[in-house]
């Protein structure tokens, strides 16, 4: 069930990630730019470098998410992968991406360097991972 989890919060990620690449070409108006150097632990990166450590970095703990996920199931933390607990779980995910994780990246916290709206736009995709996790859970057999 580990495993499971781990494939469909990647899964997840990664359709969240394409979508957040189109969504520019679609009437979003803008791309998140970094006006700073970007550095990878004190070493000066390419843009491109960045772009793809943070391509990495987001597949990475979308598929660390659903496996703790999956993980508490198991135990009995949460009862089943069905839709309401899983929302309940994204808000969990929201408050850890925007209170550590995107102020180690310099984005501030819950991305307020960025934009006002930011933090909305950060609980809507993460309330939209959590509903693609939840349909692609529902495509294995015997997990739901």
């Amino acid at each position: 069930m580990i495993i499971a989890g781990l494939a469909a919060g990647i899964i997840a990620g990664a359709i969240m990630l394409f979508l957040s690449h189109l969504a520019p070409y679609f009437g979003a108006g803008n791309f998140v730019f970094d006006l700073d150097e970007p550095r990878v632990f004190g070493r000066k990166v390419s843009r491109r470098e960045a772009h793809l450590l943070g391509v990495l970095v987001h597949l990475v703990l979308t598929g660390v998410f659903g496996g703790l996920y999956a993980y508490l199931v198991q135990n009995g933390v949460f009862a089943d992968f069905s839709l309401l607990p899983l929302l309940g779980w994204s808000l969990f995910v929201t408050v850890f991406m925007g209170g550590i994780v995107m102020p180690l990246g310099g984005h501030g916290v819950f991305g307020v360097k960025e934009d006002a709206w930011f933090p909305v736009d950060l609980l809507l995709t993460n309330a939209g991972w959590a509903i693609v996790f939840w349909w692609i859970l529902r495509l294995w057999p015997n997990i739901t």
